[in-house]
């Protein structure tokens, strides 16, 4: 579940060149166990996450995943790579709305999804997905995110305002390809994002029984 968070190796390099924001950097916690931290920069066209796990219960899923897309044109690439208890690298390329083409190594990580013609139009990757959620100042307008492997929908179901802060119920969904934590495969995560003065405080995922945290520093 913790990949969800999401879901590239020259990350470090692409957040020191100029057209990059200043980083956004949040922690990632189970309960009160910190797990790690996520590290945010860019915008919609080019984006990157680092996503470090090093205190996960037992060890399982520590290390660490990047993804980066990066836009010419309308040409969009897309790099993600797991390093750690996993090893994994995805390689997607979209033209317009449309995916073009999908590498990922080994090959025994492929889905059904992995074949670029069967994933519809109009999807963004995860640091797009994490760009439209950091960058908004309130709820999100639906999203179909595709990660090489799978596509989710996530979609506002509920605003409530609670003082200064706006709280976003959210779905998130697998509707295309196989779910997360093998052998459970779950489809259907409870999802909140929290924006206090038009800024994303906090997004949280409920699913499994767990319930894990991103608090923006």
């Amino acid at each position: 579940m913790l990949r969800i968070f999401f879901s590239i190796t020259a990350f470090l390099a692409l957040i020191a060149g100029p057209t990059w924001a200043e980083p956004q950097n949040y922690t990632v916690s189970l309960g009160g166990r910190q797990l790690g931290t996520l590290q945010f920069n860019g915008q919609s066209r080019n984006a990157a996450f680092l996503l470090t796990l090093n205190n996960a219960p037992f060890g399982i899923k520590n290390g660490t995943f990047n993804a980066v897309t990066e836009t010419e044109g309308d040409t969009t690439d897309y790099l993600g790579t797991n390093r750690g208890s996993e090893t994994r690298d995805i390689a997607i390329t979209r033209r317009t709305d449309q995916v073009a083409s999908v590498t990922i190594a080994p090959a025994s990580e492929m889905t059904e999804m992995s074949d670029a013609g069967m994933v519809p139009a109009g999807i963004v990757f995860p640091p797009e997905l994490f760009a439209a959620l950091a960058e908004a100042e309130t709820c999100p307008s639906p999203l179909a995110v595709y990660d090489g492997r799978r596509v989710v929908q996530i979609a506002t179901e509920a605003v409530k305002q609670e003082g200064e802060t706006v709280v976003c119920d959210m779905s998130y969904r697998v509707v295309m390809g196989p779910g997360y934590v093998s052998p459970f495969y779950l489809k259907s995560f409870g999802m909140q994002l929290m924006y206090t003065d038009r800024k994303l405080a906090r997004a949280s995922m409920s699913g499994g029984g767990f319930k894990v945290h991103l608090t923006r520093q």
